[in-house]
């Protein structure tokens, strides 16, 4: 009986085994496509070749997310519909753009896949893929199990252009920022092999990379240096600065208004100027991939929330603030230890103001049209719902970061 029990045990775990290992590397061709640097490069060569193309070019970001209504039904819908819409962007052209750009050096997070690159003035910019491979946050070994596509597949939960609606809003609210444009990389043989591997048919978001070849630029209102979160949190513990605390606590309310959940001291760079005392620094605020994030819509993903509860969606309603400051805890709570609760409510007030109607309206026109008619006048819904409620959201703010 004993030896009956253990041979039981022993084939439902090659068969348990079998499944989560061995058919998704048999059965992924679609799988394969979609994150396959040999096909992507092959597509560009044989429809995006910048010789034919004009200054634009009308592509889809992805079609793997696409699923049925089962798998959609247990995965969540996100936003698997506006992925794979295909839309028209600039063509990037390195010779021209920003004055002419060379690559300096390939680099990423991750899950994100960057360049980076200069232009004749020695500044210094970022090109990150706009596709994400989620999968790359798992132990080496998980990567070769069924976790990997359903990794993969909760990209689908990322607004694509979501970076690029939100900085309309840190401009009407003078918070400093980096500017994303977002370009279709076509093939490009003047490019070094190295480079047309990494890059043909990719769909990137070019911005500013605020290191110190942009001190006294314009784009960062002429600091004197710009330095990273863990030199200033250095300086302001020795006393050699001052942090701009409302500054920070303003741009930590927009990211509460666009449930931007995944901020921590990575997510900034420090613009530093020059006063009569000590020196005072306030945010540039980077990396928008989490804005208006959508993942509470599957069953899988209610459990995974009531795992980890940082993973807000873009609702009308702040499901738990808790969350969204699950990542940046420990940094909120140092720089606004000095700030009252009347400061907050009254941040909270002026983001109110300043993010009037028309400018939320005319801040989501930044949507591809194709994708505006999906969800556009949804998303002006939503924020608005979610702007009437920020201050109450700043009291909650408060009261959790000094308990």
């Amino acid at each position: 009986m004993i030896i009956k029990i253990l041979r039981t045990s022993l084939l439902i775990l090659v068969v348990t085994l079998a499944a989560a290992f061995l058919l998704p590397n048999l059965f992924n061709d679609r799988e394969k496509k979609a994150f396959s640097d040999e096909y992507r490069l092959y597509s560009a060569k044989q429809l995006y070749n910048v010789r034919h193309l004009g200054d634009s070019a009308t592509v889809l970001l992805s079609d793997f997310y696409n699923r049925g209504a089962i798998a959609t039904r247990i995965l969540g819908d996100h936003y698997r519909t506006q992925w794979a819409t295909p839309v028209n962007l600039p063509v990037f052209e390195m010779d021209t753009i920003m004055g002419g750009l060379t690559f300096e050096e390939v680099g990423g997070g991750q899950q994100t896949f960057s360049v980076k690159l200069k232009n004749e003035s020695e500044r210094t910019y970022t090109l990150r893929s706009v596709n994400k491979d989620q999968s790359r946050a798992l132990p080496v070994f998980l990567q070769y199990s069924f976790l990997r596509p359903l990794f993969r597949d909760q990209a689908s939960a990322l607004n694509p252009f979501g970076a690029l609606v939100t900085e309309r809003f840190e401009k009407a609210l003078d918070i400093l920022h980096t500017s994303p444009t977002m370009y279709f990389i076509p093939y490009d043989s003047t490019m070094t092999e190295v480079i047309q591997a990494q890059l043909s048919g990719r769909v990137m978001i070019l911005e500013e990379e605020p290191d110190k070849s942009w001190t006294d630029s314009y784009n960062f209102n002429h600091p004197d240096d710009i330095i990273s979160t863990k030199e200033v949190l250095t300086g302001a513990m020795n006393k050699s600065l001052v942090i701009d605390s409302l500054e920070y606590l303003k741009a930590r309310l927009l990211d509460f208004t666009i449930s931007d959940w995944d901020r921590h001291g990575g997510q900034y760079e420090w613009a530093v100027y020059h006063s009569e005392t000590l020196p005072i620094a306030r945010p540039i605020v980077m990396d928008r991939d989490m804005a208006f994030f959508k993942f509470d819509d599957g069953l899988l993903n209610q459990v995974a929330l009531a795992i980890n509860n940082k993973f807000q969606s873009f609702n009308a309603q702040y499901d738990d603030i808790s969350g969204l400051i699950r990542n940046s805890k420990d940094i909120d709570r140092y720089i606004l230890r000095n700030v009252s609760l009347d400061q907050f409510i009254s941040q909270a007030e002026h983001v109110q103001n300043v993010l009037s109607d028309s400018v939320i309206d005319n801040a989501f026109r930044v949507y591809p049209e194709s994708v505006y008619r999906q969800l556009g006048e949804k998303h002006v819904r939503i924020l608005k719902e979610r702007r009437a409620k920020l201050d109450s959201a700043s009291v909650i703010f408060h009261t959790l970061i000094n308990h």
